[in-house]
């Protein structure tokens, strides 16, 4: 066994068939060198641009809520004409304050949003 491997590795047309193997495998590394850093250079252009889709969404987000906020905000003390059965109070029970739904909305469609983000 030894002296068979011995005689492939003597033998004259080894130093030049391990060369050409040397040469071919330098080859492929070379070719799958340029293509991750042209995967890499892609991968990077996009994560900037998602990441600068995010920063205007979550401007946008924030300035919505903190409208929602300022309208959901009392803006004085409501006084009721009478009491007992006004319209005004009946329109409160029924409707709620104006904002609150609102910022419900915004508030579930933030987790949403999240949600699809950490998939």
């Amino acid at each position: 066994m030894m002296n068979s491997i011995q005689k492939a590795m003597t033998n004259r047309a080894a130093g030049p068939a391990a060369s050409a193997v040397a040469l071919f495998l330098v080859a492929v590394l070379v070719v799958s060198w340029s293509a991750w850093q042209g995967e890499r250079g892609r991968l990077q252009t996009r994560i900037a641009d998602l990441t600068r889709q995010s920063e205007t969404s979550q401007s946008l987000w924030q300035a919505q809520l903190a409208a929602c906020h300022a309208a959901a905000q009392p803006r004085g003390p409501v006084q009721v004409a009478g009491s007992g059965g006004g319209d005004a109070e009946q329109r409160l029970l029924t409707e709620g304050p104006a904002g609150v739904d609102v910022c419900a909305r915004m508030e579930s469609a933030d987790q949403a949003v999240l949600k699809t983000l950490k998939k």
